[in-house]
């Protein structure tokens, strides 16, 4: 650990508390030696002194916390500063502690130890999230990308090896196949490309509400029309209620239509053969509210807290073709960004309603 002081006495008597407890301790007299010692070295702790000659303890601070490498190092202030004003100052600059001279050892290392107990904690939920991410990424990589590359390159060999054989039909069905595969594909890649866009902040400063009154109903029968295919392969009845009336909204049409289609999506991919859907809207002089129901297989309780996070699969094992777990996600977040609500209920075995709650724009 290191510890800043311009007062030596102070530095060798809360070294030595500290060696005796079995750390490893370097030691700056102010803020620009401190600095000097963090070139060649990355503390579990910094302790520091405020008042210092040429650097301040506040000024140290926030270079140490603009140096990637140390921005969850724990920063403790050991001072004879007693005055409100400072301890106020140090915990709106994010210290961790703030401790006064003269100290009591027990104290300073109680403090350090927990602190650095704290660090270690945080540490391993990060590796554990990190090393889950893995797993995530690895399961999607190994299925949801090698499944349609295994259609496309099958269909584009036998196109190529024995088109002369093949019969209209046959040749209809393996270009159906380079479609098919091509298109989750690159539904994927644009689901990647948009959660970088939503996670840098990019995707924020893009969206604005319609300054043109949005029809609904066009909206949804577009979305719809594009799940018609769906619908006849697993005979899925669909009902339409919504207004027709144009609205003014804070969401844009593109992002209202973009969350829709998710949750419509999710609904016949998780509905039974010979189900139904219904999508509905409720409008009140403040918002508008859109659900989208299925009859389908519902939520376990224990599978819906982490629903929109991304990555998320419920029972993967047993339910195939559900994609990267990234459509409720960027959902949530589209939704987020116009100031709308994205909430949903569901019982396993009985099916799941989405509702989307949106502002409209009196601006």
């Amino acid at each position: 650990m290191l510890i800043v002081d311009d007062e030596e006495a102070l530095l060798d008597i809360a070294g030595t508390y500290l060696e005796m407890e079995g750390y490893s301790v370097a030691k700056a007299q102010n803020g620009k030696v401190a600095l000097n010692v963090l070139q060649s070295m990355t503390p579990d702790i910094i302790i520091s002194d405020i008042t210092m000659p040429e650097m301040s303890g506040f000024d140290l601070f926030e270079k140490v916390r603009a140096m990637p490498a140390l921005q969850s190092t724990p920063f403790i202030f050991l001072t004879g500063h007693s005055d409100p004003k400072h301890v106020i100052q140090g915990k709106e600059l994010g210290a961790d502690d703030y401790l006064t001279k003269p100290f009591d050892p027990n104290i300073l290392i109680s403090t350090v130890k927990g602190k650095l107990k704290r660090r270690q904690e945080i540490s391993n939920s990060v590796s554990q999230q990190i090393e889950q991410m893995k797993n995530q990424l690895l399961r999607l990589m190994s299925h949801e990308m090698r499944t349609p590359l295994t259609s496309i390159l099958g269909a584009t060999e036998v196109l190529a090896d024995g088109k002369e054989s093949l019969s209209q039909q046959d040749f209809t069905d393996f270009l159906e196949m380079l479609k098919s595969g091509s298109k989750r594909l690159n539904n994927m890649v644009e689901d990647f490309l948009l959660v970088v866009k939503i996670e840098s902040g990019e995707l924020e400063r893009e969206i604005e509400g319609e300054t043109v009154p949005i029809n609904l109903q066009n909206i949804v029968e577009h979305i719809v029309a594009d799940c018609r295919e769906v619908f006849e392969k697993k005979r899925i009845q669909c009902t339409i209620s919504v207004d027709n009336r144009p609205q003014m909204l804070s969401i844009s049409a593109a992002h209202l239509q973009n969350v829709l289609s998710r949750l419509m999506d999710n609904a016949c991919k998780f509905n039974h053969d010979g189900g139904s859907v219904m999508i509905a809207s409720d409008i009140s002089p403040e918002r508008v509210i859109i659900t989208v129901s299925d009859t389908g297989t519902g939520i376990p309780q224990n599978k819906q807290a982490g629903l929109f996070q991304k990555f998320y699969q419920v029972n993967r094992d047993s339910q195939e073709q559900q994609g990267a777990g990234l459509g409720l996600y960027i959902a949530r977040r589209l939704a987020e960004f116009a100031h709308c609500e994205l909430t949903f209920e569901s019982q396993e075995g009985k099916g799941s309603t989405f509702a989307l709650a949106v502002r409209k724009n009196r601006s």
